[in-house]
């Protein structure tokens, strides 16, 4: 990574900037999240659900099965179905040159992953290191903030988007805490010639796929 040079004032302005973008990129990103309620497939929704209670069944009466699910059937379906994120985004008409359009795209391009917390970045957020891929990114994003300052683990399961090319990324959904001992090691095949490259077309395609994202979240091992 390269580290910025430019002068303390400059930086303290760029980090405001940053911030303040993050969070207008969030708003649109929730937005289009609420909107694309209608567009839930009841049928792939149980689907998804009975896969996904047979892998990890969930404490009686945890809300945490019904917010998962949620965001399951929002982000991911079956191979050769559409996501109800891309039946939402095809009826959107929104023009291609707003932070709407761009926000909406970069949420159907996200990546989902186990990550952790490899640094500050010298601006602004952080940059977390994929430890089921190879790569890292760059994340400014209130919600992994509160996350880490509330003493959330530095290792944790996430679903992350960019809305600008060559841009920071964000977190999209839940977040789920992981043991720190994870950070030490590299779950993926680094420097392998099969490896998969973090936010490469290889790797949006896994993320989109409910077989995939349902047991990557039920081999999450058990924070101690």
């Amino acid at each position: 990574m390269t580290m910025s040079t430019v002068s303390d004032g400059l930086a303290q302005r760029d980090r405001t900037a940053l911030i303040e973008r993050s969070r207008v990129l969030r708003q649109i990103a929730e937005r289009h999240f609420h909107g694309l309620a209608p567009f839930l497939s009841p049928v792939q929704a149980r689907q998804q659900a009975k896969r996904f209670t047979r892998l990890r069944p969930f404490a009686a009466g945890s809300g945490e099965q019904g917010v998962f699910l949620l965001e399951l059937a929002a982000w991911t379906a079956e191979k050769g179905r559409s996501t109800a994120l891309e039946r939402y985004a095809r009826q959107s008409g929104l023009s291609a040159a707003s932070d709407e359009a761009a926000v909406l795209a970069g949420m159907q391009a996200s990546i989902i992953s186990m990550w952790t917390v490899q640094e500050e970045h010298p601006v602004a957020g952080w940059i977390v290191r994929d430890l089921a891929n190879e790569g890292t990114a760059w994340v400014v994003d209130d919600s992994l903030g509160e996350y880490l300052a509330a003493g959330g683990s530095p290792c944790f399961l996430a679903r992350l988007f960019s809305a600008e090319e060559g841009g920071f990324w964000m977190t999209c959904g839940t977040m789920y805490g992981l043991p720190e001992k994870l950070s030490t090691f590299g779950l993926g095949r680094e420097g392998e010639k099969d490896a998969v490259l973090s936010g490469s077309p290889q790797h949006i395609a896994s993320s989109r796929q409910s077989a995939y994202v349902s047991i990557l979240y039920a081999s999450v091992p058990p924070l101690d």
